[in-house]
């Protein structure tokens, strides 16, 4: 498939940060790629892979969460609000992450070259599964036991049913790079743009991932994996990510390719001088702004009189418009917290801004995840406590010290859990299906910042029970699977499965298994 992903290498490069060599660029377009220098290579993978996951797959998913809506003056005809999708559609989620898998095969293909680089392989081995996790949940069958064969031009298509145990297996891998590292292992430098060398956090974020992966599983019927998710819930390290991953090459404010991902996206333009089209674009959208307000009563949620103290961080204002529908006046846009654009003045700001890490993870998703895991049984402890711990990793992000000139002084976690826990949906004593308030507190804490996997959730557990779009009545659901690009049509037409409209919003052979 490497020959195929040179068609569309420059979609990332236009999101590399230029502090690094282009990683795409070096690696896909060479093919002597394998023998480049882990350390050389390894950064720029990770912050391609980042951008990718903080620009696209954030975006969609903050759209069709209804996270974010359309504001005033802005019109579209786009597939996130009118569910039309086609081929054309959504390609980058597709191109882009192979490409970024790619580049960590590479890294991991160069081992008998430079066999002392365990660590590097280790962190190569997770992101490569990291990115292969996103197309099986988003695509379902996709390319994988040929994908990254330099002599394949036109890789067979893999059930997801079989990518995902293997995917499992590379996980192991992973593991046993940091533990059994080769005898004269070299340490890594600053092309750990993440944990700074530190292989107990790596050892940690391959914990959660596979955690993350598992719960994908909780309402699957194949048997074989139900089996695979017992077994691997049974043996998983009870080690998992304790604060905020995030990833930072060197970010700047000289030119826009420099700076933080979602600055340069949703900030100011390249002059400084404007906000950029993506930030006067989107709006509030009317299923988390009312959840963040205290205004649903729904049979899932009834939240009545309980305002959110962190919804001034996360919008800026307290109107909203409901999904596909153009509001004639502005709406509430994304909050100054979320580009980062915090301080004193312009110039403080704006390097504030342009210099701010990127987040893998936040620590909040790493407690609901191990609250929703130990609440189904398949691990012990005290769920109510992750659910706890969730809420406060949320309001300690949202309360970071490094940012001035926060609205609302400091948000007080203690008060917020006493208010809502008598709130059906988001409070442990009044609602009755943990699985619901655990899912909603989570809505909330990864709002904005991993639109993708809050929309996940909703397809896997139903929760939030999200309206459609305004417009939209021929389908009674959101999608459950991307179609495949129409590159894949063109180059790859005898191995990629036809997708039809219909076949993307109801549960069948080719929805992918994880949400079946």
């Amino acid at each position: 498939m490497k020959k195929i992903i040179l068609t569309f290498a420059l979609a990332t490069f236009l999101f590399s940060c230029e502090d690094f060599i282009d990683v795409n660029e070096l690696q896909s377009n060479n093919p002597s790629a394998n023998i480049i220098n882990p350390s050389l290579s390894l950064a720029g993978a990770i912050n391609n892979y980042t951008s990718n996951q903080v620009i696209s797959f954030n975006s969609f998913g903050n759209e069709m969460a209804y996270i974010w809506a359309l504001n005033s003056g802005f019109t579209s005809a786009s597939s996130r609000i009118t569910y039309n999708f086609t081929s054309s559609d959504e390609a980058g989620l597709f191109q882009t992450t192979y490409l970024n898998a790619d580049n960590f095969q590479d890294i991991l293909d160069s081992e008998s070259n430079f066999p002392d680089y365990s660590y590097h392989f280790a962190i190569a081995k997770l992101f490569k599964v990291m990115s292969m996790d996103l197309l099986v949940t988003t695509y379902g069958d996709v390319p994988y036991s040929q994908a990254f064969k330099s002599d394949v031009t036109r890789p067979k298509y893999d059930d997801d049913a079989a990518i995902i145990p293997a995917l499992f297996a590379e996980l192991d891998e992973a593991r046993d790079y940091i533990n059994n590292p080769s005898a004269n292992v070299i340490a890594l430098g600053n092309e750990d743009i993440v944990f700074n060398g530190d292989t107990a956090k790596w050892l940690k974020l391959i914990n959660t991932v596979e955690l993350r992966m598992l719960l994908r599983l909780s309402n699957t019927t194949n048997a074989s994996l139900i089996t695979l998710r017992n077994q691997r819930f049974s043996s998983l390290p009870i080690d998992f990510v304790d604060e905020n991953v995030t990833s930072n090459p060197g970010y700047g404010i000289a030119t826009l390719g420099q700076r933080n991902p979602i600055f340069r996206t949703w900030g100011l333009n390249a002059a400084l001088d404007a906000w950029s089209s993506p930030n006067r674009a989107n709006a509030a959208g009317s299923f988390c702004a009312k959840l963040l307000l205290g205004q649903l009563n729904t049979p899932t949620v009834v939240n009545t009189g309980l305002t959110d103290p962190r919804r001034p961080r996360i919008y800026s204002g307290t109107t909203f418009t409901n999904q596909g529908t153009f509001p004639t006046t502005e709406v509430a846009r994304v909050a100054s917290f979320f580009t980062g654009r915090t301080g004193s003045g312009a110039d403080v700001a704006n390097n504030a801004a342009s210099n701010r890490d990127a987040y893998l993870m936040l620590a909040a998703e790493s407690h609901f995840l191990q609250a929703e895991a130990i609440q189904r049984g398949y691990m012990t402890g005290s769920a109510q406590s992750k659910f706890n711990d969730g809420i406060n990793a949320s309001f300690d992000f949202y309360n970071d010290y490094s940012f001035t000139d926060l609205p609302n002084g400091t948000l007080n976690a203690a008060t917020y859990i006493t208010n809502s826990n008598s709130k059906l949906g988001l409070g442990w004593s009044a609602t009755p299906n943990k699985i619901s308030c655990i899912i909603h507190q989570k809505y909330i804490a990864l709002a904005q910042w991993n639109g993708y996997e809050v929309y996940v959730d909703h397809l896997r557990t139903g929760f939030p029970a999200l309206p459609l779009p305004d417009g939209v009545n021929t389908v009674t659901n959101r999608p459950k699977r991307m179609i495949y690009p129409s590159s894949e049509y063109s180059t790859n037409a005898t191995n990629v499965p036809t997708i039809t409209l219909p076949e993307i919003f109801t549960v069948n052979a080719k929805t992918p298994v994880y949400l079946q």
